[in-house]
């Protein structure tokens, strides 16, 4: 079995009287874009600042790629690349001049490494621009660049999106995404939960210090789901409880279908297919509530183009991540 790429156990950390994170526990797997979420105070920055070796924890351990991070820090230091939030840059030198220096302060030859990572990070026509006039959203995309540099398998980014217009947000989705396609594994800590279900497959959600649940998004879906379930009929199960031990309904999503034709043609079809619960007319779409697995949505799918109608668009609802915050934390401050 391959291991973590990020390992937390049982963390705690305290600032005087005040118990910042409390028994903290999770893994990050390799390859994964994972969210780390959390209101203001949760632990969220402290926890980073321990992965990124700038912090020693009161208890617990933190692996980075099997590394213990308070034993060899240097050799976690070379494994990683920390962005945190509202980064400072030098703002009177280029942009290659700028990557440069950082090229020469980790010992990796500057000019094919930094041209490299200048056309990644898709800042190449921006090579000869000061620092200091550039954009946010610029000054974000050099910052990763920065982290770059030594070729880092962890990416550990506090809040990126932070303050960017959309297109600058679009624009960090899309490297994020590419960076994964290369094999970096990102944990990416952000208030924008909208932001996080377009790009993450796992969470973390942190309240008041303590851990409330963690793992891919579609598996604590459907344990919110069973816990729903079960306690509707007297069977209480915790959000921990994997959904397929729970032996109660599975995860339903809503999923919208844009037909050729007056959608009420299609409303008797979605309604007969396999899983649907329930269906509805919103605004031109055929809105269903499907139960069990994802394969669920193209048998509708196949129902309707049995029934010789056409299909212009299937969508999941994309508000899970914002469901599953809302249902497990309180909205507590430390």
């Amino acid at each position: 079995m391959t291991q973590p790429a990020i390992r937390v156990r049982h963390l705690s950390h305290r600032f005087g009287p005040f118990d910042v994170l409390r028994d903290v526990s999770f893994d990050v797997e390799q390859g994964e874009i994972f969210g780390f979420i959390g209101p203001n105070g949760a632990g969220k920055t402290t926890t980073i600042r321990v992965m990124a070796t700038l912090l020693e924890p009161m208890a617990g351990r933190v692996e980075i790629d099997g590394v213990d991070v308070t034993l060899d820090p240097e050799t976690v230091r070379k494994r990683i690349g920390y962005m945190p939030d509202h980064a400072g840059v030098y703002e009177r030198v280029t942009v290659r001049e700028y990557l440069e220096f950082f090229a020469d302060a980790h010992r990796v030859s500057s000019a094919s490494i930094v041209a490299a990572v200048l056309e990644l990070t898709d800042l190449g026509t921006l090579s000869d621009k000061l620092v200091a006039t550039m954009s946010k959203g610029q000054k974000q995309r050099l910052q990763l660049a920065r982290i770059l540099l030594h070729d880092p398998k962890v990416l550990i980014l506090d809040e990126p999106a932070s303050d960017l217009d959309p297109r600058a947000r679009i624009e960090m989705r899309n490297l994020l995404g590419e960076l994964r396609s290369l094999g970096k594994t990102i944990l990416l800590s952000s208030h924008i939960l909208t932001e996080l279900s377009d790009v993450c497959t796992s969470v973390a959600i942190l309240e008041k210090g303590r851990l409330i649940v963690a793992g891919p998004i579609a598996e604590i879906g459907a344990r919110l789901d069973a816990q729903r379930a079960a306690e509707a009929t007297g069977q209480p199960v915790s959000v921990s409880t994997p959904a397929r031990e729970a032996r109660v309904p599975v995860a339903r999503r809503r999923v919208k279908f844009r037909v050729v034709g007056a959608p009420e043609d299609a409303l008797a079809v979605v309604a007969n297919a396999p899983g649907v619960a329930e269906v509805e007319l919103l605004g031109g779409w055929v809105v269903a509530s499907v139960e069990g697995p994802e394969l669920g949505i193209a048998q509708i799918v196949s129902h309707l183009v049995a029934a010789e109608i056409g299909i212009l668009g299937v969508e999941q609802e994309r508000n899970e991540l914002e469901r599953i915050f809302l249902e497990v934390t309180r909205g507590e401050m430390q």
